[in-house]
């Protein structure tokens, strides 16, 4: 994908990435990745805002050298450190010897360990500005979006924000740039946001007061595309997944290796189907933990079923906790159905691992010798009243 011109003075230069199949090793991008740059080009000074991945720095310079000769580089706006934003610096500042980084000061040191390249630096602090000749960059301290050293740059004549990593979504932009252009629905915001930010949401929550009075008329973020018709759109969508309010919504999330757990899964999620209550399922062992904390961030409650393995959880289970637990999910009440063949302690187990998590443990939990019994059906019918309960009080 060539460069792409935004506003008169203000140019795309990222890049797709197709060749990643997990992103930061980890989340699952089948649709590709976008890293994007942009370039603006004041009267007197120009600044390179972000770079990209350094397996794409060839094809990055060839971007830019299609707007600008890299030597006439002034700045170089660092808003992320994660080096699929910075990772072309090296290159850059070979063919820029004499541009600046800017950037926060924790910024300019994690640069400094990372790349060999010397440079010249500016260190921003919260509403500093950069003139760049009828071209006012304004910085704004955005920290813990996702790294502590984010900022957002905004171009105060043309109202444009770079955002850096905050309001992203996965999805490669395959030749077109604008939120006109795309449809969004494929493009995962909300699995980016699950997977990449919501550990921070307060921080989050903390930057859209800090620029909700701030007039934008073009949003770009550092994945996916540049927001011209509704830049408030992913402002807004981050904002919801980053607050309190839930759907009515039930997640089943189980393990199962004989389909004996699967069997109850099954038996909740027909049951709440009857109620017209809105329930997702989810086969640990066919679904990426990525998907199930999409869901998760505003699901009411959960339900988790686990087979014994060797005396304990269901690895795949125990995966899936600790998902949750290192991303910080917040509360909800958790419904348990375990299953064994011969002595378990599966209960306490899972207990403990959903206490870690910060979760609530709702009664009666259920755990069956191989196939539901009716006796356990009766008890898995009380623990579906209560957590029917939960979601739809007035039911």
């Amino acid at each position: 994908m060539a460069s792409k011109t935004i506003s008169d003075g203000v140019y795309w230069v990222g890049v797709d990435d197709y060749r990643d199949i997990l992103f930061e090793g980890l989340w699952p991008i089948p649709n590709g990745v976008s890293y994007n740059s942009y370039i603006v080009k004041g009267k007197e000074k120009i600044a390179l805002i972000d770079t990209v991945d350094k397996y794409y720095a060839k094809n990055f310079i060839t971007n830019i050298k299609e707007v600008i000769e890299p030597s006439s580089i002034d700045y170089i706006v660092l808003n992320h450190l994660e080096p699929d934003h910075s990772g072309a610096l090296d290159q850059i500042l070979q063919l820029a010897p004499n541009a600046r980084v800017v950037g926060s000061r924790l910024a300019i040191n994690i640069a400094k360990a990372y790349y060999t390249q010397k440079f010249e630096s500016i260190q921003v602090n919260d509403g500093e500005t950069l003139q760049l000749g009828g071209c006012t960059l304004k910085f704004f301290l955005t920290p813990w979006l996702h790294w502590p050293e984010t900022i957002s740059t905004y171009i105060i004549e043309d109202k444009i924000l770079f955002s850096g990593d905050a309001f992203g979504t996965f999805g490669a932009l395959n030749g077109k740039l604008f939120d006109d252009e795309i449809d969004l629905p494929n493009m995962e915001m909300k699995r980016y946001f699950a997977d990449i930010v919501s550990h921070y949401s307060k921080f989050v929550i903390k930057a859209g007061e800090k620029i909700k009075n701030l007039p934008i008329k073009t949003l770009c973020t550092t994945h996916g595309p540049v927001y011209r018709k509704d830049p408030s759109y992913p402002i807004k969508k981050y904002l919801e997944w980053s607050s309190d309010r839930d759907e009515n919504k039930v997640l089943i999330i189980y393990g199962s290796m004989y389909e004996h757990t699967k069997e109850l899964a099954e038996y909740f999620e027909e049951n709440f189907k009857a109620k017209n209550i809105l329930v997702k399922s989810f086969d640990l062992s066919r679904t990426h933990p990525s998907y199930v904390l999409t869901d998760l961030i505003d699901a009411k409650a959960v339900l988790i079923g686990t087979p014994t393995y060797e005396g304990s959880i269901f690895p795949l289970i125990t995966n899936m906790l600790e998902y949750i637990r290192i991303k910080g999910v917040r509360s909800k009440p958790f419904g348990i159905f375990a299953n064994f063949s011969w002595g378990s302690n599966i209960i306490e187990l899972l207990k403990k691992k959903l206490a870690e998590c910060g979760m609530t443990v709702v009664d009666p939990t259920i755990l069956t010798k191989g196939r539901a019994l009716d006796d356990d059906k009766r008890k898995a019918d009380i623990l579906f009243q209560k957590i029917l309960e939960i979601v739809r009080p007035n039911d």
